[in-house]
């Protein structure tokens, strides 16, 4: 980055220089700079990746230093590098069938399709293309994202705690190439909100996010892979550049594009001008997965639920580790999965105990698959993780509108804030989880699978309270994985306590009264104990849970439904 001297610290579009532009892009790359390259691709260092397609190696020396040359690569160098077999063919096939069919489930439902840099319906897209290859094919998830290339680039830009995104595009046939244009964060904002921004902030967007693309097929040159004008990343003023003619002229002179195989991987700085190319094919479909990668200290493209990630690939991966596969490969995939950073999170709740940050999502899935945690177990400590994070306990704001003075329309009936067992929330943090589970257990009732269907068999008439109801509080993942009891109701954990609530408007039909015997089911049996303390802590008499949950029961050979959706 070459600082440019000024009486403001505001830049200006009218200051951009193609001259001193020029002086940069055409710098001469040295080869010898980069001794681990195989190759200078048109001037972008090269690497046969393929031994790290599959996790870690256990060279730690070369891996550090290929993790030193591609930061001086990127930062230092043309600002561009290509990993070529990054990713396993096999893995990113399985991954495409995968996002084909999300491809055609869009196109069946119709609707608009929105793109950052490419007329709206021209391209395919796939957004949260992580999350949803995530849920919806965990095995798939684990094998495409283990890769150590991957892991390798994001830590020589970011280092440790990146938070990756990706988004899927297909360029099909006879699509169009686009405008050069640098990207996200400084890349997003027109030229006017540009330059309300100090220079110090434009040196400081591309630094928060790594930007990658993973070719999902062979890309020869005619079907337009990604333009890329190396050390163009440099230049401080390019965030008010890149729309000015004379730079998009000098970019369609000097770019270079690079011709890809499926599974190889290239990586690049946001402030690097580039573009998606024209696809000169009558039949190649041209896809690839565009992977934003940020910086803990910094803002991700796209919201992701990281915690419904979690909890969709924790069961599988903790089966593969068991299996025989990496540490540091699943650390790869916990990296891909998990939120890495502790903050931003409540400091009453949850204080820092063993250093200066709580722990994160990420540190949990490590220590379940560390500890060989159940995934019931994982998912009662993110339960409590999320709670701590949760800011305002019994100051959040009105959740039904306002009365005509302004103040909050809750009407007397509203249930309280929903609390943990054992005294407040940030009491509840200090306890163990077992300590948690024993609390809540404390004079529960528990059923054994045998002895529930026995109850539901003789609770046929409703008694004085009401009848029996049996509350499934499992998300839908789990519920279409398992099957529900016939003749229970979904309520999801989120919304237990306010759709239980039996005099307001928004409860759930099935709750006619406090008195009303409930029985709770989760997975295995864990949950379930929490959810019905804290049901009988908000006023219900007859409270009890499933012991083992959904898994005992199907175990024990009784019967399954297909799941039904929560009812409004």
């Amino acid at each position: 980055m070459v600082t440019i001297r000024r009486d403001t610290p505001f830049p200006s579009r009218q200051e951009c220089d193609l001259e001193a532009f020029a002086a940069l892009v055409e710098q001469p790359l040295d080869p010898a700079d980069y001794p681990l390259a195989d190759r200078i691709t048109q001037g972008v260092p090269t690497y046969d990746a393929s031994a790290l397609a599959h996790g870690p190696t256990a060279d730690a020396e070369h891996r550090t230093a290929l993790r030193d040359e591609l930061f001086r690569a990127l930062v230092e160098g043309p600002g561009i590098v290509l990993l070529e077999s990054a990713v396993p063919a096999e893995a990113v096939d399985r991954a495409s069938q995968v996002f084909w069919d999300l491809i055609a489930a869009q196109h069946a439902q119709g609707g608009p399709a929105g793109d950052h840099f490419a007329k709206p319906g021209t391209n395919d897209r796939v957004w949260n293309a992580l999350e949803k290859l995530a849920v919806t094919d965990p095995e798939a998830f684990i094998d495409y994202h283990r890769s150590d290339a991957v892991a390798v680039a994001c830590e020589a830009w970011l280092g440790p705690r990146y938070q990756l995104t990706e988004q899927v595009n297909v360029v099909n046939p006879g699509g169009e190439a686009q405008h050069p244009h640098r990207d996200y964060h400084m890349g997003f904002l027109t030229d006017d909100e540009a330059e309300r921004f100090p220079l110090q902030a434009h040196r400081l967007s591309p630094l928060l996010t790594l930007q990658g693309a993973i070719a999902h097929c062979d890309m020869g040159t005619e079907t337009g892979p990604t333009m890329y004008l190396p050390h163009s990343h440099k230049y401080e003023l390019g965030y008010l550049a890149w729309r000015r003619p004379e730079f998009i002229e000098y970019f369609a002179q000097h770019r270079v594009q690079l011709p890809l195989r499926t599974g190889d991987a290239v990586f690049f700085s946001p402030a690097m001008f580039h573009a998606a190319g024209h696809n000169r094919t009558a039949d190649v479909h041209r896809m690839a997965n565009l992977l934003q990668i940020s910086s803990a200290f910094g803002r991700a493209t796209e919201a992701v639920d990281r915690a419904r990630m979690v909890h969709a690939v924790y069961p599988r991966l903790r089966s593969r580790l068991a299996s025989g596969l990496d540490r540091a490969a699943a650390a790869n995939v916990v990296a891909c999965c998990a939120e890495g950073y502790a903050f931003p999170t409540n400091l009453d709740r949850d204080q820092p105990v063993d250093g200066l940050a709580p722990p994160s999502q990420a540190d949990l899935m490590i220590q379940g698959l560390d500890e060989d945690w159940t995934p019931e177990r994982l998912s009662l400590e993110l339960y409590l993780h999320g709670e701590r994070h949760r800011s305002a306990v019994g100051e959040d704001p009105p959740l039904f509108g306002a009365d005509e003075d302004g103040g909050p329309a809750i009407a007397e009936s509203a249930p309280p804030e929903p609390a943990l067992v054992g005294g407040s929330l940030g009491q509840a943090a200090r306890l163990t989880v077992d300590e948690l589970l024993a609390q809540a257990r404390s004079g529960l009732r528990r059923f054994a699978p045998e002895e529930l269907a026995t109850k539901m068999e003789s609770a046929t008439a409703p008694g004085p309270d009401g009848p029996l109801v049996v509350i499934d509080i499992r998300d839908r993942d789990d519920r279409e994985r398992t099957g529900m009891i016939p003749g229970s109701a979904s309520i999801p954990l989120i919304v237990l306590e306010w759709r239980c609530h039996p005099s307001a408007s928004y409860s759930h039909p099935a709750v006619e009264s406090f008195d009303q015997p409930l029985v709770v089911v989760c997975n295995e049996g864990y949950t379930s104990s929490l959810a019905a303390a804290s049901l009988r802590r908000l006023g219900f008499s007859d409270v009890s849970d499933l012991e083992g949950g959904i898994e005992a029961w199907s175990a024990a050979g009784l019967l399954t439904t297909e799941p039904t959706e929560p009812k409004p």
